[in-house]
């Protein structure tokens, strides 16, 4: 890793846990002490590096004053992450002239740090002692030491996970109420079991859906007859273990838009559609189920009339039919009885005409005028018939 990108990593880790945001606490007060005395000398620090500067979180024996990041003696190794131990600091190139040494700031000699590192390997700082005289810190003086500065970093980290299990309980506690407000903002029945019955959603439709005095945690035992779950056909109780969300809850699911008819003392007949489907864990084993039923009584209304409607209109489709045909057979008979005697007038007419030498024109006239209009309500007859029999 370059070194530009394990310094923004370490910077972020710094700031990830938030120690400039409150003053110390009396544990790391405590842990400061323990150090100079582990060393044997009347100074420690703890400093944290950031971009800019040194801050000095909290001291023994000294004042403490933040500096910029140029003058930290801290900062000379801090990208090596080891530990530095040096009884005359004036004797090292690296250090001699740090202002901190020189007597700019201060006129250290003996100077030894344990590096802060996180559990993902960024330094923060350095839980440092020091003294103005030369001093010799022993092997195990030092291992110490680091072992103070891992008890600091766990301080740390244990401050940070309270953190962010507080904010992820904040989130979480907020997300679940948006969840429950959202849930309860809609006309859709919604409840959730886990696979010991409990209910874990159970949002406002749900509970004006079900009567009041029916226990939804009581477990699966006759639970159509409890909450008067109906086939379509709104007598027959649905079997338990056929109900959308028991279906789902032993893996038989999901369920998709089953009908069912529930029966309320206060809202009378209702038919509602339930999706369900099972909830699973990270490793796919059902934990719980969740169903949605919503209320299609207006849909099932409108399909129920719109059925009927146009039942009635085939009885009265097929009634026409039956009309137009006998409507036309009449006209047939009808027509034939009068056609036959006109036709014999007629014929009579013309005799009287050949034998008598009669003026019978205009009665023939008449006859014929008289055919004519029985033709045409023949004609007008078998028409209709014919459009009646047109089923559109």
């Amino acid at each position: 890793m370059k070194s530009a990108e394990r310094e923004s990593g370490r910077l972020a880790a710094l700031h990830e846990y938030r120690l400039f945001d409150t003053p110390p606490q009396e544990e790391l007060r405590a842990v400061v002490r323990i150090a100079a005395a582990v060393a044997g000398v009347p100074t420690a620090t703890l400093n944290l590096i950031d971009e800019h500067r040194q801050v000095m979180l909290t001291t023994v024996g000294v004042e403490g004053r933040d500096c910029d990041r140029d003058d930290s003696m801290c900062a000379v190794r801090l990208g090596t992450g080891l530990p530095v131990n040096l009884p005359d600091a004036s004797l090292d190139p690296a250090y001699r002239n740090n202002p901190w040494v020189t007597g700019e700031r201060g006129l250290i000699r003996f100077y030894a740090n344990a590096p802060l590192i996180t559990p993902d390997g960024h330094v923060l700082g350095t839980l440092c002692v020091f003294d103005n005289e030369p001093h010799e810190l022993s092997p195990e003086q030092a291992r110490r030491l680091e072992d103070l500065a891992g008890v600091i970093v766990a301080f740390f980290e244990r401050r940070r996970q309270t953190r962010v299990t507080a904010e992820f309980a904040a989130i979480t506690e907020a997300r679940k109420e948006w969840a429950e407000a959202l849930l309860d903002g809609i006309n859709v029945a919604v409840i959730a079991l886990d696979t010991a019955f409990q209910v874990t959603i159970y949002n406002r439709a749900a509970r004006e859906s079900h009567p009041l005095d029916v226990d939804i945690s009581a477990g699966p035992v006759n639970l159509a007859e409890r909450f008067q779950l109906y086939e379509p056909d709104g007598r027959t109780l649905v079997p338990d273990d056929e109900l959308p969300l028991m279906m789902a809850l032993s893996g038989r699911g999901p369920v998709i838009a089953k009908e069912m008819v529930m029966r309320r003392p206060k809202s009378g007949v209702r038919v509602v559609r339930a999706n369900a489907q099972a909830l699973h864990d990270a490793d796919g084993r059902i934990i719980g189920a969740v169903v949605a039923l919503q209320d299609i009584t207006a849909e099932a209304t409108r399909k129920r009339l719109i059925e009927e409607a146009r039942s009635r209109l085939a009885a009265a489709n097929a009634e026409l039919l039956r009309s137009n045909a006998d409507l036309t057979n009449f006209a047939a008979a009808v027509s034939h009885d009068l056609i036959a005697p006109l036709a014999a007038v007629g014929g009579y007419l013309e005799l009287l005409a050949d034998e008598a030498g009669l003026p019978v024109e205009p009665a023939t006239q008449e006859v014929d005028r008289m055919q004519n209009l029985i033709e045409s309500l023949l004609s007008a007859a078998t028409t209709g018939g014919a459009r009646g029999s047109d089923p559109r």
